[in-house]
């Protein structure tokens, strides 16, 4: 078996991708004017409501796992997102066009694409923008509120093959903290992941 590092799962998008995606966004859209968290990708009529009183508002959804058709030892993907964007004002060119400081839907769709789309994350992959269009809150009454989703992937290759998993110890080598010193005593009749995949 290869030593494995904590470095390992380094490029997994689901674990990582949050932050730098975050900290990509705050070039644009600063924490004294945005909000902008992790959400969803469903999010209930209770959950919106409660973004929509933090405006203008970027709720970031994980939306899955596109593989590759050649993949081999390597899981080759692009993974899903989206980027759920909500602007609130009294009137609906403002909604829209902007207010005093020019927030508004449209501009944040806009920047938002722009700043996303043909940026490459070092160590992981290109980001690309797929696709935009406006939404609705079901069940939402108020009418101030505009909302939009922009959706792109992120393109990464996971070197499944170097991890060489057989046996629960050899987890012990990944840096995910229940994994590790965890002092559960294993079921009786556990047997390798090897062996599970021969019987």
């Amino acid at each position: 078996m290869v030593d494995l590092t904590p470095a390992t799962l380094d490029t997994a998008p689901i674990a990582t991708i949050e932050q730098p995606l975050v900290d990509r966004l705050r070039l644009a859209f600063p924490p004294r004017n945005f909000t902008i968290e992790r959400v969803p990708s469903t999010m209930t009529l209770r959950e919106f409501q409660r973004h929509a009183r933090t405006t203008p508002f970027i709720g970031l959804a994980w939306l899955g796992l596109d593989p590759d058709e050649a993949n081999g030892r390597q899981l080759k993907a692009k993974m899903q997102w989206r980027a759920i964007l909500i602007a609130s004002a009294r009137t609906l060119e403002a909604r829209f066009k902007g207010d005093a400081r020019d927030i508004g839907l449209d501009a944040m769709i806009d920047v938002l694409s722009l700043i996303l789309n043909g940026w490459s994350i070092e160590g992981i992959g290109a980001v690309t923008v797929t696709g935009a269009k406006a939404v609705f809150a079901e069940g939402n009454e108020d009418d101030d509120v505009a909302i939009a989703q922009v959706d792109f992937t992120v393109a990464y290759v996971a070197r499944l093959a170097a991890i060489q998993i057989k046996t629960a110890a050899d987890l012990a080598a990944i840096d995910i903290e229940w994994l590790a010193g965890s002092e559960t005593p294993p079921a009786t009749g556990t047997q390798t992941l090897e062996q599970n995949q021969e019987g």
